[in-house]
């Protein structure tokens, strides 16, 4: 008589035989190989069993978890998705399956600005086609970052700055090497929901930026409302927080290429600051690319944390934060390799820090500082509160929508930004209607001696030395002196120089 337990072996080896379907996609119409596809294997239920992304051949290997029937699903922008018959894979087989898919125009091109935020991914004809290609896009960067199969080199900057942007010391860089890393990794969105993008503990603050996965998530989708924008080449659907969301969070746009539908970039900025810090720098960027073999990546990221001291007027008035630096924190992709070794990703040069400064020729690796990092790389550590520094108010002319030299003289701002920040915070608020013809007509804008300089942000380049004299006009106002476009109001600068 047979033993059980080789009987029960015998039937435990069977079971685990790996039943594969490996094939080719082509264009039905070029015959050119489709690369970066998603192939999907589905059971006779239709419940997905694996998946697979075609390479520059357009080649892909699927594996069963057992014998049975089986289909092949394809979804790529720019294709009609295709379906198989069914394929009956037997245990310990291997099933070739090549299919010639259907090109069809990609939409992207004729998506039109929507003026109207939609809370709801579905509910905007032009944000529910967008977010139907971004979500594959983004669906392929979260599946290969599950991926066992490759090995990453990874380089990692911190740096300090200055308010005004410019690096303060030497950059802190180090390499990690190994399998599954994974180069940029977020916390749970429910998590992210529940408690926000960025937490104030007794040991500092930490600070989180998206991934893939998180981007993906029920909870992003429920508290974002979502628009399209558009630039140069590109195609952006951009989130911000819902109404009332009063927990730190983040705004930004995915930027996908107008001709071939594929992701290239994030970016963002942090909302609702603890302590009332406001500073549109305040965030970060992530870049995306598809490697030969289909698989995308996270090649390049930052993510900008503001530093800031709480100036207290000795008026009475009410202290209010004033950032005087930031650091920074990032990543790049220096190699990537398949488990076979072979090489899909190789920087051609010597990679720069993830941002505009280069480490010099001789630095060298260094420890860790104890300075913050974001939480999406490691735990950020703030210091608990910002420093508290006394100034003495000057009188001023007393309207709220001028600000004069005699009342900022003495100041500790460095640019026209900090000046509003701390002296007219409320002109930082207003937000205009948005236009179908152009986005940005809802956005607070610069006049600096007459000639437009740009949006808030711009405020930054402009050296408190210069400044003379800010006046602020309201929506209505600026739209009747400067026109349509205007609606989100201005703030005229006028420096020594006028």
């Amino acid at each position: 008589m047979r033993p059980l337990w080789l009987a029960l072996l015998v039937l435990s080896t069977g079971t685990l035989e790996a039943q594969t379907v490996r094939g080719q996609l082509v264009d039905s119409i070029s015959r050119a190989p489709v690369a970066g596809a998603f192939v999907t294997l589905v059971d006779e239920r239709g419940v997905e069993r694996a998946r697979a992304i075609t390479s520059d051949a357009g080649q892909y290997v699927v594996t069963a978890p057992a014998a049975g029937n089986y289909h092949v699903r394809s979804k790529l922008i720019g294709f009609r998705p295709y379906v198989s018959p069914a394929l009956a894979l037997r245990g310990g087989g291997t099933t070739t399956y090549n299919a010639a898919i259907d090109p069809i125009p990609v939409t992207l091109k004729e998506l039109v600005v929507a003026g109207e935020r939609e809370c709801d991914v579905d509910s905007g004809a032009s944000v529910a086609a967008l977010w139907e290609e971004v979500r594959e896009a983004l669906a392929a960067v979260a599946w290969t970052s599950r991926e066992s199969g490759y090995w990453y080199e990874i380089l990692h900057v911190q740096r300090e700055l200055t308010a005004g942007g410019k690096r303060q010391g030497p950059d802190s860089a180090w390499s990690e090497i190994g399998y599954q890393q994974v180069p940029f990794k977020s916390a749970p969105a429910t998590q992210l929901e529940a408690q926000g993008y960025v937490v104030v503990t007794e040991e500092g603050w930490t600070y989180y930026g998206p991934d893939a996965g998180v981007l993906l998530s029920d909870p992003f989708l429920r508290t974002h409302c979502f628009e399209t924008k558009t630039a140069s080449g590109l195609v952006g659907l951009g989130f911000t927080p819902v109404r009332n969301r009063a927990l730190p969070d983040i705004k930004g746009t995915l930027w996908v290429d107008r001709d071939n539908g594929q992701l290239r970039y994030l970016e963002f900025s942090y909302t609702h600051l603890p302590e009332r810090i406001i500073d549109p720098r305040a965030g970060g960027r992530i870049e995306f690319l598809r490697v030969p073999t289909g698989a995308w990546i996270v090649r390049d990221w930052v993510i900008r944390m503001p530093i800031a001291r709480i100036v207290q007027m000795n008026d009475g008035r009410d202290a209010f934060p004033q950032v005087i630096g930031f650091h920074e924190a990032g990543g790049s992709a220096v190699e990537i390799k398949s488990n076979n070794g072979t090489v899909v990703y190789r920087t051609e040069v010597a990679p720069a820090p993830p941002v505009a400064v280069v480490l010099p020729a001789e630095a060298q690796p260094l420890e860790t500082p104890p300075n913050p990092t974001p939480a999406a790389v490691a735990p950020a550590t703030l210091p608990p509160a910002p420093d508290t520094v006394h100034v003495r108010p000057k009188r001023g002319s007393g309207d709220p929508d001028l600000l004069q030299r005699d009342e900022f003289e003495g100041s500790t701002a460095t640019d026209a930004f900090s000046l509003v920040q701390q002296f007219r915070p409320n002109w930082l608020h207003n937000r205009g209607p948005l236009s179908l013809s152009d986005p940005t007509a809802g956005e607070l804008k610069i006049y600096v001696d007459g000639f437009l300089f740009g949006t808030v942000s711009t405020l930054h380049n402009v050296p408190v030395l210069e400044v003379q004299r800010l006046r602020h006009l309201s929506g209505p106002d600026a739209t009747m002196r400067y026109g349509v476009g205007h609606g989100g109001g201005v703030i005229e600068v006028s420096t020594r120089r006028s």
